[in-house]
């Protein structure tokens, strides 16, 4: 398999746009010792264990009251917040509220794969408002990617989506999203 690697929209997102004046100092030099300079331009892609450690870091130093999943999610969530504000965001989170939830789930797989050169998408209907999502996500991503689709929701015009991390091993996880908006 070939070198697991993530691409610059999605560290713009989160660490240029998404965090903008809350990285500290300290933390940016933890950073830049992780392989994650802020102060250079953004290199074409990130090793996935960079990225790992990068996003570990921060969740535990903007976070440090949270339980892990929950600092993980809320910088998913942070980063589709700033990825709203990067050229490829505005495009296609501008096109998600016009597709509404389903839409959007099933477009998921290509917008992942915009982030990274490894995600698997599997989507299985459960319901007209309920979808169960599969992902190849290793460790804690699990919970970053959770809140990837509570803000993908919230983009695609239902602002009442739950997303429940239901079933997970060190390689994947299966999420359990649901929505009241009908969805077609």
């Amino acid at each position: 398999m070939a070198e697991r690697l993530v691409f610059p929209p999605i560290v713009e997102g989160l660490f240029v746009r998404g965090l903008t004046g809350r990285v500290s100092p300290l933390l940016k030099e933890q950073l830049r010792m992780e392989g994650l300079d802020l102060d250079r331009p953004l290199l074409p892609a990130y090793p996935l264990e960079t990225w790992i450690r990068c996003v570990a870091l921060t969740a535990k130093a903007l976070h440090p009251d949270e339980a892990e999943e929950v600092a993980w999610r809320l910088l998913g969530e942070r980063m589709i917040d700033g990825y709203r504000d990067t050229m490829m965001g505005r495009a296609l989170l501008g096109v998600m509220k016009l597709l509404g939830p389903w839409r959007m789930l099933w477009k998921a797989q290509h917008g992942f794969r915009t982030s990274n050169n490894y995600t698997e998408v599997r989507i299985t209907e459960r319901g007209p408002n309920e979808a169960e999502v599969w992902l190849n996500e290793p460790g804690s991503l699990r919970y970053f990617k959770q809140g990837v689709m509570l803000a993908m929701g919230r983009a695609a015009g239902a602002p009442a989506t739950t997303v429940e991390v239901s079933t997970f091993d060190a390689e994947s996880a299966t999420y359990r999203v649901m929505w009241n908006e009908p969805g077609r």
